[in-house]
């Protein structure tokens, strides 16, 4: 016998010794049988078996059916189907056997050629088929179509001429494989907790952050909560439970929209972002193919000391951290909407506070020929004082050609009146879009109105490698209002306040962003933004000179920073208060080099950062961070610091560890006049109908996991989740409308006793859903049977049978058998042939031995041989 293997991995392999990539346990048999029945040898080619080479009673059975790799037994098979090198769906399909040959084909129907895209004409009727034969395969139906089934993989391969086939987009997820998900309730904690002594006063901040929502159907209930205390030695306690939004979203795939009921934002691509109570209809670009159709910014800044970190927008706290010495980034909030400043206040341990404002806006976005863009919006306005005014909004865009895109909308309340027209020029000389808003107000009896106009404009240089990813220019004249200005102006009258806004007022305004790559020399960076207000008002201006590079191992950065707010004037029409303005200028300089070659080598960082300006100093810092662990759940960082300004030195260290059900993390650090410490705890849990399952944290699209017996078992790309105890784990986050593979790795499982039958699903959620995707497990004993000789030899390659007559394994060399019994005790059938005296029955007993063995070693005959 002459054999030559090829054997490659795949995406489906299992991960666990012995589980055989996506197959059945009744398939895992089989490929191990096979692996009795010849030695292995390198090289390619494909399985060549002489039967002339077999001699006595294994002369008695045909091995001419291995003679192909990608040969399968006839019977039903879940495979992934891939058409045109695009997938299409998983499905079971039938694969029986070519009359006359030693070869299988998957039987496909007419109907399901139909839905995998192919034209109908280009079908040829069943008519034409012979009624003789049980299986039409694709050849036979469709002119110049051909498949290729990889077993190892179960990928079944599909070529179809494109011009039989219907056109859509690529990366299209048909309407019926979109899942719903489960009716379940979930909830995502986040909670920081802050303590610091600071001249002998000691304050203890406690922050918990709720997002919660139960789904029935499309239907999805979400509710964003937060409860915050703050004590002191001098004060009373101060705490307050806000909630932050309450709605019901449903999705409407028909017309590519999502519907939301309750709190929820505008927009903010046209008009400006108002907090409003109502409803709210809008196209949802996410419904669309990747190949036709996104904003939360990026936060960067400076802490002197271990520091609190807390981001408001529109008034309301949407997120708070912990950061240690130095420069940090935050680049995982919450998507938000399009315009609305972001202020973000840090508060260092030794009691000083400091604030910046993140302004951003909407990139110019152009729109396909054909395709639209809708959103009305109505209800009662929130986040503004009191009010409890009336609006509404319709804004549409249309895609009229390849270059130009319209813009319309309009906005009304009691009293209020605005009207957008606009166009989005995209060419070879970047995208420019153009927007004029004229607005009516009614104040107090006076009518005011007037213009503000805005140009947009984004595009990458490619010969300099230089990219303008946003600069925008606004200008109104003096009568324009925007509707939260007034309503703001009217509330704040009713109550005898005042009021102030980065809008009120604004006479011009200038933002960009620009990004230079200089090759083999580094990146330099630059964004900034400068607005000018009549009234009175200063010019606040603000930017930042960012230059990086590395050198081997080490990596620099220096910046240049520059913020600049202008005198204010609070009040109606005569100044009631006058805020003076600040400036603030900062140049920093970091440096990180790895201590080690290795990808877990701990990182050694410096920083050096002076402030002039109203009050100038120097800061210097540095850090050694890394993980430990296997699994580098672990995360440890020690920092040490020393500025002028007085604080003097301190040093501070960290702690975060990452659990299949959460991430804990601790802080402590000391300086001249303060100590800090704090806690955090972040996590998830889910309610079903199984029971309650914890997990590291939920997106608002995510999967439950069920399988049932194979604890520990872990959830690939799932933050560290694993089965627990009862069967469930979590997969935090997947994209909706796209297809998401789910994979387990079963070399955790505590059960040596249980095998997963499948360790891979694809699935493919609607926006929202929590979907469960349950995998089929398989507990029962591994068994390695050497024959009795008395009986003597097998036929080599017959097939072993259980009591539900499905082929769990083969005979190989040296009369052995391996097979994966369901029960501690019973019987297997050999069989070779169709008379009684072609098979031969083999009983078991496992009663009385060691459970949870990796393999059940076992001498038996075979009665009726």
């Amino acid at each position: 016998m002459q054999t030559t293997i090829t054997y490659s991995g795949s995406a489906r392999e299992s991960a666990s010794p012995g589980v055989m990539p996506g197959c059945g346990a009744r398939l895992k048999p089989l490929a191990l049988a096979l692996g009795l029945l010849m030695p292995l040898a390198a090289g390619a080619g494909q399985f060549e078996f002489d039967d002339s080479m077999l001699v006595g009673s294994a002369g008695q059975q045909s091995l001419a059916r291995f003679n192909r790799a990608n040969t399968v037994t006839p019977g039903d098979y879940q495979v992934d189907i891939f058409i045109n090198g695009a997938f299409l769906s998983r499905q079971t399909l039938r694969f029986a056997a070519l009359p006359g040959q030693d070869a299988v084909a998957p039987c496909f129907s007419r109907n399901a050629l139909i839905a995998a895209g192919i034209l109908p004409d280009s079908i040829k009727s069943s008519a034409e088929q012979s009624a003789a034969e049980p299986c039409l395969r694709l050849e036979q139906q469709v002119a110049g179509a051909d498949s290729r089934f990889d077993f190892a993989r179960l990928r079944l391969d599909i070529s179809v001429p494109q011009a039989l086939m219907k056109r859509v987009a690529r990366g299209t997820v048909p309407l019926a494989e979109l899942s719903v998900g489960e009716t379940l309730g979930f909830v995502n904690y986040d909670s920081n907790y802050y303590r610091s002594k600071s001249s002998g006063t000691t304050s203890d901040s406690t922050y918990l952050g709720l997002n919660a929502g139960f789904n029935l159907g499309l239907w999805q209930l979400r509710q964003q909560s937060s409860y915050t205390r703050y004590t002191s030695d001098h004060s009373a306690a101060l705490s307050s439970w806000k909630s932050v939004r309450t709605y019901l979203q449903r999705p409407l795939p028909v017309i590519n929209s999502q519907l939301t009921l309750g709190d929820s934002f505008t927009s903010g691509s046209l008009f400006s972002s108002l907090g409003f109570r109502g409803v709210r209809l809008e196209t949802d670009d996410r419904m669309l193919p990747e190949s036709q159709r996104g904003y939360a910014p990026t936060i960067r800044g400076v802490a002197s000391t271990t520091a609190k970190v807390s981001i408001t927008q529109a008034g309301t706290q949407i997120y708070q951290t912990t950061v240690a010495p130095g420069a940090f980034v935050i680049d995982d909030l919450y998507p938000t909407s399009y315009q609305g400043d972001l202020v973000v206040e840090i508060q260092e341990a030794d009691g000083r506070v400091s604030s910046f404002t993140v302004p951003f806006s909407a990139v110019p976005d152009s729109l396909r020929p054909g395709r639209s863009r809708f959103n009305l919006s109505a209800g009662q306005v929130r986040n503004l004082g009191d009010s409890d005014d009336m609006f509404a909004e319709l804004s549409y865009q249309s895609g009229l050609s390849n270059a130009v895109t319209a813009n319309s909308g309009v906005r009304i309340a009691d009293g209020y009146q605005a009207l957008l027209g606009g166009a989005v020029l995209a060419s070879r000389y970047g995208a420019l879009g153009v927007n004029a808003v004229y607005s009516r107000a009614d104040m107090w009896g006076d009518t005011l109105d007037g213009w503000r106009v805005g140009a947009t404009y984004s595009r990458t240089f490619t010969p300099t490698n230089t990219t303008l990813a946003l600069a925008g220019y606004r200008y109104s004249t003096e009568g324009y209002r925007d509707l939260g200005d007034v309503l703001g102006l009217r509330n704040a009258r009713d109550r005898d306040a005042v009021w102030s806004s980065s809008t009120y007022q604004q006479s011009e305004q200038f933002v960009a962003t620009v990004s230079q790559g200089l090759g083999a020399y580094g990146q330099l960076y630059f964004s900034g933004s400068t607005s000018s207000y009549r009234g009175g008002r200063g010019r606040d201006t603000q930017y930042q000179l960012a230059y990086s590079h590395s050198y081997r191992s080490l990596s620099y950065n220096l910046s240049l920073s520059r913020q600049q707010t202008g005198s204010t004037r609070y009040g109606l029409q005569d100044a009631t208060y006058v805020a003076s303005g600040t400036t603030q200028n900062v140049v920093m300089l970091s440096v990180s080099l790895p201590l080690g070659s290795g990808s877990r080598s701990p990182i050694l960082s410096a920083g050096v950062s002076h402030q002039s300006g109203d009050r100038g100093y120097s800061h210097y810092q540095s850090a050694l961070s890394g993980t430990l662990g296997d699994d580098q759940s672990l995360s440890y960082a020690l920092n040490g610091a020393y500025d002028t300004a007085g604080a003097g030195s301190s040093f501070g260290a960290n702690l975060t560890k990452q659990t299949s059900v959460a991430t804990l993390g601790g802080n402590l650090s000391h300086g001249k006049h303060y100590t800090q410490g704090g806690l955090s705890a972040r996590g998830a849990l889910v309610a079903h109908a199984g029971g309650v399952t914890l997990g590291p944290y939920l997106s608002d699209t995510f999967a439950l996991v069920e399988a049932e017996g194979v604890s520990g078992a872990e959830v690939m790309n799932g933050m560290g989740a694993k089965i627990d105890r009862f069967g469930y784990a979590i997969v935090p986050s997947l994209v909706p409308y796209r297809y998401n593979d789910v994979t387990l790795d079963a070399k955790g499982a505590e059960n040596v006793n249980a095998e997963l039958t499948e360790n891979q699903q694809r699935i493919a959620p609607y926006a929202g859903a929590a979907v469960k995707v349950r995998f089929k497990t398989l507990e029962g004993y591994p068994l390695l049977i050497r024959l009795s000789p008395s009986g003597g030899a097998l036929p080599l390659g017959a097939n072993v049978y259980d009591d539900n007559n499905a082929v769990v394994g083969l005979v190989g060399q040296g009369n052995q058998i391996y097979a994966r019994a369901l029960k501690q005790r019973g019987a297997l059938r050999v069989k070779w042939g169709e008379s009684a005296g072609a098979q031969c029955t083999l009983r078991y007993d496992l009663r009385g031995q060691a459970v949870k063995q990796s393999l059940y070693r076992l001498a038996l005959p075979c009665v009726g041989q």
